[in-house]
């Protein structure tokens, strides 16, 4: 199939800005509606989100589970980055960034911007969140000099997924015209859900029927968590008896003890439960895990199989650590978005705007200086100013000031190293003097009695001698040897190897 290329490019053209698949063309979407409904079916079933959100918000586990996130993420620095180092309106727009920071506080109540970025991340506990730029000119720029988060309610979204502001004089909602006016964080949002996916929705049942579990819960206790006084009667006991009865019982609660007539009997029942947990308690502590799961998603060490405990604990360490850095993402992608604008105003739309990075300074131990050491030993010269920074070690203002090291015990340490040396060269002299002996021997061997056989017989199988004669002239041969010189070599080795070893015992007795 040939690919008609002209052809290709009229009907793209055809179609520029046009939407195929948008909401007005949905067979399911009846009508253009004037706001998208959120569907979230805790909003949608009750009307009701925020106070329900704010509910959930407010159970014990949920907001040490939502203050454990907060903790993680406030333990986080920033800093204003930009990619286009080469761009000279690039670095300026991200100076004019790092000083409109510096320079204001967000708003009246929150002067601290790291809690304006940890609004913008608890979109993921209600599924977005609005905060509201007030533009203002500031040093020769047009700058944010407030930002204000804003309740949900205020807002929505129409099927375009363009945000919505609800006021006194449109309170269905009208789109608004200044985007920049509005700053939205989403989590997991889409063009037909442009509201966001809220983790307080997905904690809605757990926490419900853990407020039920709670209520039959503390009934039990209330019923079953003192023994029950039963007290008897005798046969024919009057009524006027019986009522005095109840009333001592009645009064054992507060007092501890009962007086009861003669012939009566009191006896305490205790609530036998089956098994070590109630299941009110099972039910709570069930909710407590779900909900745990739906915030942090942490699946609790207890509910994995076949899995160790340290083990278990890796897997949780990583998929948090996942979770929390996809987390700040959006209070990242939110506050580049306003970095985004402020270049735009003030340097222009094809300038690059800087982003905010989040970053952790993890401490270095001992093993980075080790590291450090082994690269010094083997010259290739470290940076000492960087080894100290990396180390989180200031440098001493003075001598009088700085650790110095230990002093070496030298004389201990070179002599012993001495030792070992003048040992090592000893032993490999005295290696070479016997190599040389052993082969002065072999020489002297092979010159007086091996090459002298070797003639006498080659000379008599050259002559066709008999084996008797041979050996009639090994004998006078070998008689006839001179092992002088051979003697005279092994003597002077023996002698050698004696006064070597008198000379080592004196000096080890010197030392």
């Amino acid at each position: 199939m040939v690919l008609d290329i002209k052809r290709l490019v009229r009907s793209v053209r055809g179609v520029f800005g046009q939407q195929a698949a948008a909401a007005d063309t949905d067979p399911y979407f009846f009508g253009r509606l004037h706001m998208l409904p959120n569907p979230d079916p805790v909003l949608r079933a009750m009307g009701v989100a925020d106070t329900v959100y704010a509910s959930i918000m407010a159970d014990a586990h949920v907001i040490g589970e939502i203050r454990s996130i907060r903790g993680e993420f406030r333990g986080m620095d920033y800093r204003v980055v930009t990619w286009a180092e080469d761009d000279a309106k690039a670095q300026q727009a991200r100076d004019l960034c790092e000083r409109w920071m510096q320079g204001f506080r967000p708003n009246a109540v929150v002067t601290d911007w790291l809690e304006i970025m940890w609004q913008m991340l608890s979109a993921i506990f209600t599924g977005y969140r609005v905060h509201e730029l007030v533009w203002d000119a500031w040093e020769g720029f047009v700058v944010p000099v407030n930002v204000i988060d804003r309740p949900n309610r205020r807002f929505g979204f129409d099927v375009d997924a363009q945000l919505m502001l609800k006021t006194r004089a449109e309170p269905v909602g009208a789109v608004v015209e200044d985007p920049y006016r509005f700053i939205v964080s989403r989590h997991v949002a889409t063009m037909s859900n442009p509201y966001g996916s809220p983790l307080l929705s997905g904690c809605f049942w757990p926490w419900t029927f853990k407020t039920g579990g709670w209520k039959y819960f503390v009934k039990f206790c209330e019923r079953h968590g003192l023994p029950w006084p039963v007290a008897r009667y005798g046969l024919g006991a009057s009524e006027a008896e019986q009522d005095q009865l109840a009333q001592a019982i009645e009064a054992m609660i507060d007092s501890g003890y009962a007086v009861v007539p003669e012939g009566s009997s009191v006896e305490l029942l205790v609530a036998n439960t089956s098994g070590s947990m109630l299941p009110q308690e099972s039910l709570i502590n069930a909710a407590n895990r779900e909900m745990s799961k739906c915030l942090t998603g942490q699946a609790m060490i207890a509910e994995l199989q076949n899995v160790g405990a340290r083990a278990a604990t890796e897997t949780a360490m990583k998929r948090q650590s996942d979770i929390n850095d996809s987390d700040r993402d959006i209070a990242s992608a939110s506050m580049s978005q306003i970095f985004r604008w402020i270049t735009t105003f003030n340097f222009g739309e094809d300038v690059p705007s800087p982003e905010l990075e989040f970053f952790q300074i993890n401490a270095a131990g001992k093993d980075r200086a080790e590291t450090y050491q082994i690269a010094a030993n083997m010259g290739a010269r470290p940076s000492r100013k960087a080894m100290l920074e990396e180390l989180n070690i200031p440098q001493a203002a003075d001598d009088a000031d700085a650790l110095l090291p230990a002093p070496k015990q030298a004389p201990a340490a070179e002599f012993a190293a001495a030792d070992d040396a003048v040992l090592i060269e000893s032993a490999q002299a005295e290696d070479v003097r016997v190599r040389s002996a052993a082969d002065a021997a072999d020489a002297a061997l092979e010159a007086a009695v091996i090459e002298p056989i070797a003639r006498m017989l080659d000379q008599a199988e050259r002559d066709g001698r008999s084996l008797a004669e041979i050996q009639t002239e090994l004998t006078k041969l070998v008689g006839e040897i001179d092992n002088a010189e051979l003697i005279g070599v092994m003597r002077q080795a023996l002698q050698w190897s004696f006064a070597q070893g008198y000379v080592d015992q004196d000096t080890e007795a010197a030392d």
